[in-house]
């Protein structure tokens, strides 16, 4: 028992910020006034359910990838929500243990409390796949970092493959990661053993998913196919992606249903879209410049910038048709599981993060009451 108190009081500001951005998360609904019920199966949430229930029944629903409506399916909803509620504060924890290690201790509790008053709070109390990636992504680099139990980080990045295909992204920026360390380092052998026992089991359960629609749709990619078919989605790259996200902020060339509230919604998601990216691409060149004044190659943060460069990159490869629809819609909460950008924010001078922590609370009070009241892309 006196461990178990240890723990706690000594991890008492993770525990704060979890019970912290739950309270957030109620306050909103307070605002709103809508029933938490009728939110938990907003948009995504009902294709999970369908999927649970129904298995993958048409095409289009195979671009939501299994690990949630597995839960759903043997645990229910209710299991769900506790699965994200445990994953969330899990993630919570190891993102501390990173920054302590990588950026030391004094802004840390400042850091958590930004990830809690985010909008990240409201997509981990709903049946998201936000709670579980952001935790499982963490777990990974965690480990990669600490260079222990490779064989159980090839089991948590194949999961995370699993939960959200972004997870690929940091599959290949571990094993970049990897292989850097096999050249610089003399202990090859021990190397070239962590890559195996990582990765095989990492690419077993990636493969799962693909050679399951491989065998039922005849078409392992259907699922990337399916977004340009069944969701009316159109191909893209990152700089084509960015200027359509001007277009529709400081033009009206894209009229979509013609109301004023529409179109004013949809320019907010677009500045929050350009917005992160931005931020993204400013804390990886920071980074860069970091390893640059010390004279030396960082490896973890090297894993963290290609982790990142990737996600920006896969993001920007589909946009919905801007002509009838809001082209980046959720980008921003795809950011907001992008761990590196709390580690990078961790690497600020005070001053600058107590501003992120002001913005964080400005967006959570934009976004979140909006999608509570049924704005989709928030």
């Amino acid at each position: 028992m006196d461990r178990i108190r240890k723990f706690i009081v000594s991890n008492k500001d993770v525990l704060f910020c979890f019970l912290g951005s739950k309270l957030l998360f109620a306050a909103v609904l307070l605002i709103v006034r809508t029933p938490y019920s009728e939110v938990l199966g907003f948009f995504d949430a009902g294709h999970y359910r369908d999927i649970a229930s129904m298995g993958y029944y048409v095409d289009g629903v195979t671009v939501f990838f299994p690990v949630i409506p597995l839960i759903i399916r043997y645990l229910g909803d209710v299991g769900l929500i506790v699965i994200n509620q445990l994953s969330y504060i899990t993630a919570l924890y190891f993102l501390k243990q990173i920054l302590i290690k990588l950026k030391g201790e004094g802004k840390v509790s400042t850091v958590l409390a930004i990830a809690a008053v985010s909008p990240l709070a409201l997509f981990t109390s709903l049946e998201y796949t936000e709670s579980i990636y952001f935790m499982l992504t963490i777990i990974a680099f965690y480990l990669f970092v600490n260079d222990k139990l490779p064989a159980l980080m090839g089991i948590i990045l194949g999961l995370s493959v699993a939960t959200r295909n972004t997870g690929s992204m940091l599959f290949f920026a571990i094993f970049t990661g990897y292989v850097i360390r096999m050249i610089t380092e003399n202990n090859k052998g021990k190397r070239i053993k962590d890559i195996f026992l990582c990765f095989v089991p990492a690419t077993a359960i990636s493969l799962i998913y693909p050679v399951y629609l491989q065998i039922k749709f005849n078409n392992w990619k259907v699922f990337m196919d399916a977004q340009y078919t069944y969701w009316v989605r159109i191909p893209s790259n990152i700089f084509k992606t960015v200027f359509t996200s001007l277009e529709v902020i400081f033009t009206n060339k894209y009229q979509f249903d013609g109301a004023v509230d529409t179109l004013v919604l949809f320019k907010i998601n677009e500045v929050l879209s350009l917005g992160f990216m931005i931020l993204v691409i400013v804390l990886i060149v920071r980074e860069i410049l970091i390893m640059r004044r010390q004279g030396r190659i960082n490896i973890p943060s090297i894993v963290a910038i290609i982790y990142c460069a990737l996600f920006i990159v896969a993001l920007g490869m589909t946009i919905r048709d801007p002509n009838i629809d809001c082209p980046t819609d959720s980008f921003y909460r795809y950011y907001l599981t992008l761990f590196p950008v709390y580690l990078g924010i961790g690497r600020l001078k005070e001053r600058g993060i107590q501003l992120f922590m002001f913005g964080s609370i400005i967006l959570t009070m934009i976004t979140c009451p909006a999608f509570c009241m049924g704005g989709f892309f928030f």
